[in-house]
């Protein structure tokens, strides 16, 4: 699948969209979901143009792809998700029910 740069996570990343941020670094932003489907329910999305998890790890450097980690463990820190539990959820295509064209993962928990 060839990127889309008119996909709403490309606009935020450039600010052409407002959102909400939570932790922004160098290769990746953290962002609350609009349709939040737990009480803390976040997105962490790598700044690069890569559509999904497979593209992301095919294609990114070392350093985009250990920021982008770390960029997780940063949201599950600081909304405070490792005492009672969370889940990392990165969909991909049609069957994984994608509904953004740009690789990112969702973190749910209770906070």
């Amino acid at each position: 699948m060839a990127y889309d740069k008119n996909n709403i996570f490309f606009k935020i990343i450039h600010k052409e969209v407002p959102s909400e941020i939570i932790i922004e670094g160098k290769y990746f932003i953290v962002i609350k979901d609009i349709k939040p489907k737990a009480s803390v329910h976040v997105l962490v999305i790598p700044k690069g143009e890569y559509t999904d998890y497979g593209d992301f790890i095919e294609r990114a450097s070392s350093e985009e792809i250990f920021d982008f980690n770390k960029g997780i463990q940063l949201a599950i820190e600081k909304l405070q998700l490792k005492k009672g539990g969370y889940r990392l959820i990165s969909n991909c295509g049609d069957f994984g029910e994608q509904e953004v064209p740009h690789m990112h993962v969702h973190v749910l928990g209770n906070g």
